[in-house]
């Protein structure tokens, strides 16, 4: 029986704080630092470049390989087909690096030409759970690649919102679902393993950066801060032990009683996500004592051969009573990223991931590789990899790095007018452009934890409490937007957790209302604010989209129990 998803965004116009572009795993630092060094031909950038301007998914002649469908899950009676996916998504990224490092329009032009061609022509994705892997993993890599040519003028003209239509309608409808745990397999909401949810997280989080919508991104961040399913930080790294000697904390990961491969897997795609939010000012990577590192020192120690503490672990569907062997060893291009950013750029110890990227380095050839590099494989495009030549920094980049703050500013003012992306609902347009206009000066060296306060004279008729009070304060300048009045049926209302801005995972509250174009609301964003001005804020008007359960998801009890299907991330 077909489920019927309806979530709600809540788009607050007037608070979202100027987001970053390019700022998703690639910043505008990250290439001027690159052309740099391959002005003065050094190493490992060079020999890095060398390698990605040499294979074929990094060629101006790359044909796309679009089709309407892509099945990715054994389960399937349908032959899988998913790899003309993964390879299109790491040619597109590769060919927007290349343009943004050459500037040759040709590298654009075939990049928008893969995107575009996706998103006229894909419809469906897997019924079977691997549908979510892609949703996530390919997700996240086809967004990175449109951020890398969103400014390229005929893809800004011409693709991006057929490309943006087609993702939220495939691709974000099931970020969502699954990430509300309305899969039915999902009886338990540790039913799957770490990987599946960081990858959808990783996704959200990207489309909100490429389309400026704020709610997206901050949901994103939520989840991954307080999240209850495998991906939110805490249940990713389920426990907390000593070293063996030293008596240094480190992080059990979740998934290191399965096997290596796939832990190593939750380390790339923590990288992901903590880099993505990094370059839009929120220090993912530092959350809770930077337990990612914590995480990453104990995968790094153990697949380096040493022992290390194992507590038992159990969620309900699997139990481990050791760490696994299985795998060990294996590594990923994610070890530049994290060794850059811990111990080099905040000057943390980080002595088993030091070690680890010089392992994986070493094992890779000399620098790290990217997808379609490295070999074929779903494992191989999980990630788009070339870390030592995005992140990888020598003496004087480190230097450089330690006179500006490291915290959360993105250093000069920053003044953008946008139109908002807003997610179309079913049956009826739902296309607005209400501008974005923004002037927001970057002078805080550290994100401001915001609480806010609404007042809305919404006229709101309801059978369940309805939440219309979320406290937080900003000084973030705000020009006032104004929507015309619209009615609302069958929404999911948060009837606990005032301050949630998506919808509750555990509610069976639907309740009617309408918002009236005169509500006025003074909302700010729970995320870091870039200002040091304080003036007050004015919003009319809060937009709730409905949208229909992901297209072609059908979900029947008991799908996916235990560690067979649905609970078995196949990438490895």
């Amino acid at each position: 029986m077909a489920l019927t998803l309806f979530f709600q965004l809540f788009l607050f116009l007037n608070f979202t704080s100027a987001f970053v572009h390019p700022g998703l795993l690639v910043s505008d630092t990250d290439i001027t630092r690159i052309k740099a060094k391959l002005a003065l031909k050094l190493d490992p950038w060079q020999s890095s470049w060398d390698k990605l301007i040499s294979i074929p998914y990094a060629q101006s002649t790359y044909k796309n390989n679009a089709v309407s469908k892509v099945y990715r899950g054994t389960a399937t009676v349908e032959t899988e087909n998913a790899e003309r996916l993964w390879h299109d998504a790491a040619a597109a990224f590769n060919l927007g690096l290349r343009w943004k490092v050459e500037g040759d329009a040709q590298y654009a032009e075939a990049a928008a030409a893969i995107l575009t061609a996706w998103g006229e022509k894909l419809e469906v994705l897997d019924k079977d759970d691997d549908q979510y892997l892609t949703a996530g993993f390919q997700g996240y890599e086809l967004v990175n690649a449109a951020e890398l040519i969103r400014d390229y003028t005929p893809f800004a003209k011409n693709g991006l919102a057929t490309f943006n239509a087609m993702f939220e309608k495939l691709f974000l409808s099931k970020n969502i679902f699954f990430l509300n745990h309305e899969a039915g397999s999902e009886h338990n909401v540790k039913h799957f393993f770490a990987n599946w949810e960081l990858g959808n997280i990783a996704s959200v989080m990207a489309f909100g950066v490429l389309t400026d919508n704020s709610t997206l991104f901050d949901y994103a961040v939520d989840y991954f801060k307080t999240g209850d399913g495998n991906g939110g930080i805490n249940n990713c790294i389920s426990n907390l032990v000593k070293e063996p000697g030293t008596g240094n904390i480190l992080g059990q990961p979740q998934e290191s009683g399965r096997d290596q491969g796939h832990t190593g897997l939750d380390f790339q795609m923590l990288g992901v996500i903590g880099q993505q939010a990094w370059n839009q000012g929120e220090d993912l990577y530092g959350f809770n004592d930077s337990k990612i590192l914590k995480g990453a020192e104990y995968y790094a120690r153990y697949n380096l051969g040493n022992d290390v503490p194992f507590e038992p672990y159990t969620n309900g569907i699997v139990s481990y009573d050791k760490v696994s062997e299985a795998s060990r060893g294996a590594h990923r291009p994610t070890w530049e990223l994290l060794y850059a950013h811990y111990a080099q750029i905040k000057g943390i110890d980080a002595p088993w991931t030091e070690e680890y990227k010089n392992y994986t380095v070493k094992a890779m050839g000399g620098f790290e590789g990217g997808a379609g590099s490295w070999g074929e494989g779903s494992g191989h495009y999980d990630g788009l990899g070339w870390g030592s030549l995005l992140y990888h920094l020598d003496e004087d980049d480190v230097a450089a790095a330690a006179n500006v703050s490291t915290s959360n500013s993105t250093g000069p003012s920053i003044s953008t007018s946008a139109t908002a992306y807003i997610p179309s609902s079913t049956g009826s347009s739902t296309s607005t452009s209400a501008p974005i206009s923004t002037s927001v000066s970057t002078s805080t060296s550290a994100p401001i934890s915001t609480s806010a306060s609404i007042s809305s004279s919404a006229s709101i008729s309801s059978s369940a409490p309805i939440s219309t009070s979320v406290s937080t304060s900003t000084s973030a300048p705000v020009s006032t937007v104004t929507t015309s009045s619209s009615t609302i049926s069958k929404q999911p209302v948060v009837t606990s957790n005032s301050t949630s801005i998506y919808p509750a995972t555990q509610t069976s509250a639907f309740n009617s209302f309408t918002t009236s174009s005169t509500a006025v609301t003074s909302v700010s964003s729970p995320g870091p604010i870039y200002s040091t001005a304080t003036t007050s804020q004015s919003f009319t008007g809060v937009t709730s989209i409905a949208s229909p359960a992901p297209t072609g998801y059908y979900a029947e009890d008991g799908e996916g129990e235990g560690e067979g299907e649905g609970n078995d991330e196949c990438s490895e």
